[in-house]
């Protein structure tokens, strides 16, 4: 059962989601450092005028919950996308996305709220943080949250483009695709964790696989005798839910398992550059749920266009190098314009926060080749009764495989809960 935690992350859910804290970044954000490709360059269009429509991202941009590379990936791929948007005036106002560090702190996430609650923001967009605190003070609608918290997944004003227990469901998924008889996935010890695993667990025994659980309590440090039993158990497939995967994986290494001769898969948000720097070829073979095409793949249109408003941006981007939290932070602000496209020039130029979240209900479905479809009318699993009355709106997910330390597409969008077609 989820519950409010006001000193405390929220739920496993918002691990999942680590790319919510990279939702969007605006001009406005001169805390985040960038790195290797360069740092996007906001533009503004002086054609382009009115008040502006604002928006505001709570998220840790600093502290101990800080995902570096997600951060620089985030900022850099809003700043493109609102550049974009905002050079042809797409709304007839221009758009602002100002983002406010948390600290990975409850307090500061409080203030964050306030802020946003008093400087003129419609709605928390992209990531609504992860403390409760920071979301009861803002008092504001959430758009294309990332449906990893308590507010994302039950306030009647937030709607979540994408959920981090979409990729949980699809855990099963990925075991029957991968036609392994049984799957031991290892997770941290919360009872959100077994409340959202019991559900996977169902989904893979009606499909013939044998979803087993091996829970490590959260403060876990020394990861050799954990592999030692994985390694005992003999798994034909492992599952990761664990914050950090990098000793873990060190330590199935240790133990001669490597994921090119087991198959082991997890969320792509909790495999960062990062973890792929540090694991190197060890983290070669993995398969990583998401709900965002990896930059790597040029022949979706949608990453095609983000890749050439990066460079417009002033960033030198080679998709190879970039992860899926790109993508997402990107289509998170297209997908919205494309919602606020279908009002009135007369509406939104007077649009205040009850006809923002009546354009989220009436949007209907919003189908871009970079990002699962999501459809805010109606739930995504009304079919699965633990996860029925949550804000979910979207089922589908993709896999993607780590090659050479690199995010390779490996199949299509579909539907979570069904075999994934791998590509040939």
């Amino acid at each position: 059962m989820l519950t409010r935690r006001s000193t405390a992350r929220a739920p496993l859910a918002a691990i999942l989601v680590v790319a919510c804290l990279v939702a969007a970044c605006s001009s406005k954000d001169e805390g985040t450092q960038a790195g290797g490709g360069g740092t996007a360059t906001p533009k503004t269009n002086p054609d382009c005028k009115g008040e502006p429509l604002k928006f505001t991202s709570i998220a840790s941009t600093s502290g101990p919950l800080t995902v570096p590379s997600l951060v620089r990936e985030g900022r850099n791929a809003s700043i493109a996308a609102v550049n974009a948007v905002n050079a042809e005036c797409a709304l007839g106002r221009p758009l602002e996305i100002d983002i406010c560090d948390d600290k990975s702190d409850p307090n500061q996430a409080a203030a964050c709220g306030r802020k946003a609650n008093s400087d003129g923001s419609l709605a928390l967009f992209g990531s609504s943080g992860g403390f409760d605190t920071g979301t009861t003070a803002a008092k504001l609608p959430g758009v294309m949250t990332a449906g990893g918290t308590v507010f994302d997944l039950t306030d009647p004003r937030s709607f979540s483009s994408n959920s981090g227990l979409t990729l949980v469901v699809g855990s099963g998924s990925v075991a029957t695709t991968l036609k392994v008889k049984d799957n031991l996935t290892v997770a941290v010890d919360t009872a959100a964790t077994r409340s959202f695993i019991e559900t996977a667990k169902q989904l893979a025994n009606a499909n013939g696989i044998k979803l087993d659980t091996l829970f490590v309590p959260p403060d876990t440090t020394d990861w050799a005798p954990v592999a030692a039993q994985v390694s005992q158990r003999k798994p034909s497939s492992i599952g990761l839910i664990l914050p950090s995967p990098v000793p873990f994986i060190n330590a199935l290494d240790a133990e001669g398992i490597t994921p090119k001769d087991v198959p082991v898969f997890t969320a792509v948000t909790l495999v960062s550059p990062e973890v792929l720097d540090k694991l190197g070829t060890k983290a070669d073979g993995m398969y990583l749920l998401t709900q965002q095409a990896p930059p790597s793949d040029s022949s979706n249109p949608g990453v095609e266009q983000m890749l050439k408003e990066l460079k417009d941006a002033g960033v030198d981007a080679n998709g190879a190098d970039l992860s899926p939290a790109s993508t997402g932070a990107w289509a998170n602000v297209h997908a919205l314009v494309d919602i606020l496209k279908k009002l009135p020039r007369s509406e939104i130029a007077s649009l205040d926060q009850a006809k923002l979240v009546d354009a989220m209900k009436d949007a209907g479905p919003v189908d871009r080749p970079e990002i699962a479809p999501f459809d805010f009318s109606k739930p995504a699993f009304p079919d699965i009764p633990a996860l029925a009355n949550l804000r979910i709106y979207s089922r589908d997910a993709m896999l993607v495989q780590v090659k050479d330390g690199k995010y390779v597409r490996a199949s299509d969008f579909s539907d979570a809960t069904q075999p994934f077609k791998l590509d040939q």
